[in-house]
């Protein structure tokens, strides 16, 4: 459910007050609109049923009917593995693994990798932004890349990383990792780096999305998501692959071993 959810947030920057009151209601109770009619929604809600249209519509949806159907559409599809049904499953998650680490060992070649390794060399910082499940990627690489003679920061707290980029020069490099590339926190920091003119690489599990519109060079790689009773489960493991590849790579680039 939270990736759709994610997918709804996105939007909310477009919303009148009343509109983000919808959403609201949506986010906090996505199981119980889906039984709801349009005109026992607006009662629930408080707004008119015009509103609710309206606000379905900014959340790209043709109207409350259509959300309605999306909605139950991806409650239908979306994995349900209870807890105590892990291990009869292990096979479904082997393959999911298996699956994202093909993914990014496709995508991965040598005139992109050096391209980013470029970046990493011309930097005279590197400051690492991720949040949630993403932190650990960006903790582990900023201290690679710092014991490799790069100055790195990876930062946990929100407003570290709001006041680390304020402080970002055009001659520094931020790296953004991020499941979603919609994170709130992320995009509102992205902003604040880009209007900083610092170049922006991005690392990011789904298309079509803000954060990658905001970067320099983005690298995509597919990951399938997961949620066991609304826990992210997906796995950060292609992220950890291609950075460790990059930050080899960018070891050899420094040196200026091509061959």
């Amino acid at each position: 459910m939270q990736s759709f959810i994610k997918r709804l947030l996105k939007h909310r920057d477009q919303l009148s007050q009343l509109e983000k009151q919808v959403l609201n209601f949506i986010i906090q109770q996505p199981e119980k609109i889906a039984d709801l009619k349009l005109d026992e929604a607006a009662k629930e809600m408080f707004v008119s049923t015009a509103t609710i249209t309206r606000t379905c519509k900014k959340l790209g949806f043709q109207g409350y009917q259509d959300f309605k159907l999306q909605l139950h559409l991806y409650n239908r599809e979306e994995p349900q593995v209870e807890s105590h049904d892990l291990s009869a499953n292990l096979a479904f998650h082997v393959k999911r693994y298996e699956k994202d680490i093909r993914e990014v060992l496709k995508r991965i070649n040598a005139e992109n990798l050096n391209k980013a390794a470029s970046m990493l060399a011309k930097a005279r910082h590197v400051e690492w932004f991720g949040v949630g499940h993403s932190y650990s990627v960006c903790w582990d690489a900023s201290k690679k890349l710092l014991l490799l003679g790069k100055s790195s920061m990876a930062r946990l707290d929100w407003d570290d990383l709001r006041s680390a980029a304020f402080n970002l020069q055009k001659d520094d490099l931020a790296i953004f990792v991020s499941y979603s590339g919609e994170t709130l926190h992320i995009l509102e920091y992205a902003h604040i780096v880009k209007n900083q003119g610092t170049p922006i690489l991005s690392v990011v599990g789904t298309p079509s999305n803000h954060l990658s519109n905001l970067s320099d060079f983005v690298f995509y790689t597919p990951i399938e998501h997961y949620y066991l009773k609304d826990v992210d489960l997906c796995s950060r493991a292609p992220f950890q692959i291609f950075i460790d590849l990059l930050l080899l790579e960018y070891q050899r680039y420094s040196k200026g071993d091509f061959s």
